[in-house]
């Protein structure tokens, strides 16, 4: 531990220490809802973003898959799956039989060879997702390495920093991300919160 002392006595103290937290994996069979989603993706890249953010390939907006149809579809089975498996169990509202959340951002990428991710975390939400559609590279996270596969969903804390190794392979790596977080029962209520019922 280095500590620095200023005339003013206070100290700063350069500390590395050990957190934990819940990796989720839930596997998403939806072969129609799939291909609809990474259509999108493809026909939407943004030039303005990619090759320009912590994400060293592809991009579409941050926002692209906020208000889509076929994401909402997506997020409905993502939190079935989750009711039905008991996760998120004390996030659920059980008077009104539903979870209650906010999606700040959602947004495709396609990496290609020499594509890759820096590391980063994703703080200021409670959690960030990802939803692959192919095994080409696995997701590296300070808590280990994850496969992917096609419609395997990841989430993850947002303090939990992850990234991509460079592709190397002439292949064309295709995911959804979003950050997401369960709204309080103090916060005030924001339209653009989402209300999943656990069918």
């Amino acid at each position: 531990m280095n500590t620095k002392t200023s005339k003013t006595l206070i100290t700063t103290h350069h500390i590395r220490w050990t957190i934990g937290g819940t990796i989720v994996q839930l596997q998403i069979n939806n072969e129609p809802l799939l291909k609809r989603l990474e259509k999108k993706i493809r026909a939407n890249i943004d030039s303005n973003l990619s090759y320009k953010t912590n994400v060293y390939a592809g991009m579409t907006h941050w926002d692209l898959f906020k208000q889509d149809n076929d994401f909402k579809n997506l997020l409905q089975e993502y939190m079935t799956l989750c009711g039905e498996a008991g996760i998120y169990s004390t996030h659920y509202d059980k008077v009104a039989n539903k979870y209650h959340f906010l999606v700040q951002n959602a947004w495709g990428t396609l990496m290609k060879k020499n594509d890759w991710v820096k590391s980063h975390h994703h703080l200021g939400t409670d959690f960030a997702s990802v939803l692959y559609f192919d095994s080409h590279a696995p997701l590296n996270t300070d808590a280990g390495n994850f496969p992917t596969r096609r419609g395997l969903i990841i989430t993850i804390p947002s303090y939990c920093f992850h990234s991509v190794a460079k592709i190397t392979k002439d292949i064309t790596r295709c995911s959804l991300a979003w950050n997401w977080t369960f709204t309080k029962s103090w916060d005030a209520k924001d339209s653009r919160e989402e209300d999943i019922t656990n069918l």
